[in-house]
């Protein structure tokens, strides 16, 4: 029987949460922009009124350079709100990455709410189900003994610890596993998958229980997994994917 695919598109709750947070960037810097470059603009509009030799021209220059600092300014909010568009850009990635796989018969869903935050992505196929978690972060990821560090060109003394990267991934697809075996009352392993589109210069690492991958080459690491379930399997498990996306 034939599975009715939804189709859903990934990085949609990163982008709302960046739009939200750009929205009440904007709300706040209309004020303070008003009061800072207003007085300008309206001199600026002044001057162009009067044709007098150089005034329309100094007028021009004045009400562009103070529009242009408010537009900057605006549509510049703070660094954890772009965060979550650099993030919707990445998940955007991995969904481009998957439809290969996609075409050859996986069964993939994006953005899957759950009661707090989402799913990133769930892929299902006769090697498995996955719990793939987008990562796009600034800076270059290094893997040592299961623990992810960031390391920043421009201060490679920060050497930062974002452990709760691998937590974070686990626990979705231990929740995943949970949901799957209530929809079809079969136990099965899904695999967590952290997917970095940052510098990752090990490219693959397969610790126990998470795997850590960069995402260009996502698409050729699922396709060589060795096959685990048979087809009435697969479509148990991507029937059970199907609906916790419609959920």
């Amino acid at each position: 029987m034939a599975i009715d695919r939804r189709v859903t598109r990934a990085g949609v709750y990163a982008e709302q949460r960046y739009q939200r947070g750009l929205e009440s960037w904007r709300r706040r810097a209309n004020p303070l922009l008003a009061m800072l470059c207003g007085p300008f603009i309206v001199a600026g509009f002044v001057v162009l009124l009067v044709d007098r030799h150089l005034l329309p021209w100094a007028g021009g220059m004045i009400c562009g350079a103070a529009v242009t600092m408010w537009l900057i300014f605006r549509e510049t909010p703070p660094r954890y709100v772009e965060q979550w568009h650099d993030g919707a850009e990445g998940e955007r990635k991995t969904e481009k990455a998957l439809q290969p796989l996609e075409k050859a018969g996986w069964t993939v869903v994006h953005d899957v709410k759950q009661r707090y935050g989402n799913y990133d992505h769930i892929a299902v196929g006769s090697s498995g189900a996955y719990l793939l978690e987008t990562k796009n972060l600034q800076g270059s990821v290094e893997i040592s003994a299961g623990v992810s560090r960031l390391n920043r060109r421009h201060d490679p003394e920060a050497n930062t610890l974002v452990g709760s990267i691998p937590k974070q991934a686990l626990g979705a697809a231990a929740s995943v596993k949970e949901d799957i075996q209530r929809r079809t009352g079969h136990r099965l392993w899904v695999q967590a998958v952290v997917v970095f589109w940052s510098d990752f210069p090990e490219q693959l690492v397969e610790t126990d229980p998470c795997v850590y991958i960069h995402g260009s080459r996502l698409e050729a690491w699922l396709a060589q997994r060795p096959e685990q379930l048979n087809p009435a399997r697969v479509h148990d498990v991507a029937a059970a994917i199907q609906d916790l996306a419609e959920v």
